[in-house]
C-alpha cells in the first residue's frame, strides 16, 4: 500500500472512531425529566355546584402550575352514573365515579358489559360517602333490620343514596316500602311521620335543619347486620362516625361507607397520572384552600376503596414508600 492509500485508511478509522465515541458519549448524557405524553385532559365532574365538580376546579387550579402544558376542561354532567357511563364509552380522560360504579366497570357487570374502557382510581372525593338512616329519636326503629316493612325516603330514582339503600336492604333480607322524595320532601314527610325513615348519603342542610326542632338519631349496624353486608357488597366498608359533628342531638354510630374517587382511564399513561397526583400531595394545603374537605386527603385514604389503583399512583407511592395490597395494583 502506497502512502497516500495508507493516510486514507487512517483517516476513515478516525472518522469512524469519532462517529462511534461520539455516539457513546452522548448515550451517556443523562436523560431529561420527561413531559407530561398528554397535552388535553377531559374532567367529568359531576353536577354543575357539586362535590365532584367543586372538586374537580380545586384540582385543576393546582394543576394550572404544576402542569402549565397541559389543557384540562371541567364538564359538568348528569352525576356520577353518568361519568362512569361515559368514561367506559371512551369519551372523558378523568372523572368521578362512585367505587360501585368502578367495580362495575372492571368486572364488565351492566351496565358495563360492552366492550369499553375500564378505570383505576387516582384520588379519593372527600368526605367519603356515609350512607346513613335517620329516625326521630323516640322511634322504636334501632337497626335496619328493624326497617322492616316500614316507609324508608331513599332520595329519588336512579340515585347513588336509592341504588345503595337497595342493595343494603337486600343483602340483610328485609324489604321496606321505599318513598322517592328529595331531601327537601323527605324532611318535611320525616318531622310530620309520614315516612318512618330518610336514608341519605350525604349530610344535607334539610336534615341539619330538622334535627334543631325535632330530636333525631342515626341508625348504627350491629355486628351481624356490619358482617352480611360486607359479604355482600364488596365495594362497602364499615366504619364508626360520630354524627353529632352533623346533626344536633346525634351520636356516634356504625355505617356503611362508599367511596367516591377520582378515577382515570386505564389507557391514560402512567407518566401523567405519576405527575399529576404528585403535583397534588406536594400541594395539598393550596388544594385545601379551595375544597376544604381536602385538609384530610392522605395517600392511604384511596386503599380503602376495592379498585386497583392507576399505574401512575402506584410509581409515586412507591417513590414515598406507601405500601399498596397486592389485590390493588394493576394486573
Amino acid at each position: 500500500m502506497n502512502k497516500k492509500n495508507t493516510l486514507v485508511v487512517a483517516g476513515s478509522l478516525l472518522l469512524v472512531f469519532a462517529i462511534v465515541f461520539s455516539g457513546c458519549v452522548e448515550q451517556q448524557q443523562p436523560a431529561a425529566p420527561s413531559a407530561p405524553s398528554v397535552t388535553n385532559v377531559k374532567f367529568l365532574g359531576g353536577l354543575s355546584g357539586g362535590g365532584g365538580y367543586q372538586y374537580g376546579l380545586a384540582l385543576i387550579k393546582i394543576m394550572e402550575t404544576a402542569m402549565p402544558g397541559v389543557t384540562f376542561t371541567l364538564e359538568a354532567t348528569q352525576g356520577f352514573v353518568d361519568n362512569a357511563k361515559k368514561l367506559h364509552s371512551g369519551y372523558g380522560d378523568m372523572g368521578v365515579v362512585s367505587s360501585i360504579h368502578a367495580l362495575k366497570m372492571l368486572n364488565g357487570e351492566a351496565p358495563f358489559d360492552s366492550p369499553g374502557k375500564k378505570v383505576y382510581s387516582v384520588l379519593p372525593l372527600l368526605p367519603p360517602t356515609y350512607f346513613h338512616v335517620l329516625v326521630p329519636a323516640d322511634s322504636q326503629i334501632n337497626s335496619l333490620s328493624d326497617l322492616q316493612g316500614k316507609r324508608v325516603s331513599v332520595l329519588t330514582r336512579g340515585s347513588l343514596t336509592e341504588t345503595l339503600a337497595m342493595s343494603i336492604f337486600e343483602a340483610l333480607g328485609i324489604e321496606v316500602q321505599p318513598v322517592y322524595l328529595t331531601h327537601t320532601d323527605a324532611a318535611v314527610a320525616l318531622s310530620k311521620g309520614e315516612i318512618d325513615a330518610a336514608a341519605t348519603t350525604t349530610f344535607a342542610a334539610q336534615y341539619k335543619d330538622l334535627a334543631l326542632s325535632k330530636q333525631l338519631k342515626v341508625l348504627s349496624l350491629t355486628d351481624e347486620e356490619a358482617q352480611k353486608i360486607k359479604d355482600a357488597l364488596p365495594y362497602v366498608s364499615i366504619t364508626e362516625y360520630d354524627f353529632g359533628q352533623q346533626y344536633e342531638g346525634t351520636s356516634t354510630a356504625k355505617v356503611p361507607v362508599v367511596w367516591t374517587l377520582v378515577v382515570a382511564r386505564e389507557d391514560l399513561p402512567e407518566d401523567f397520572v405519576y405527575q399529576f397526583v404528585k403535583a397534588i400531595y406536594e400541594n395539598k394545603d393550596e388544594l385545601a384552600s379551595s375544597y376544604a374537605p381536602a385538609k384530610d386527603l392522605e395517600p392511604e385514604l384511596v386503599l380503602n376503596a376495592p379498585i386497583p389503583v392507576h399505574p401512575g399512583v402506584v410509581k409515586y407511592y412507591q417513590e414515598i414508600g406507601v405500601s399498596i395490597p397486592e389485590k390493588l395494583i394493576p394486573a
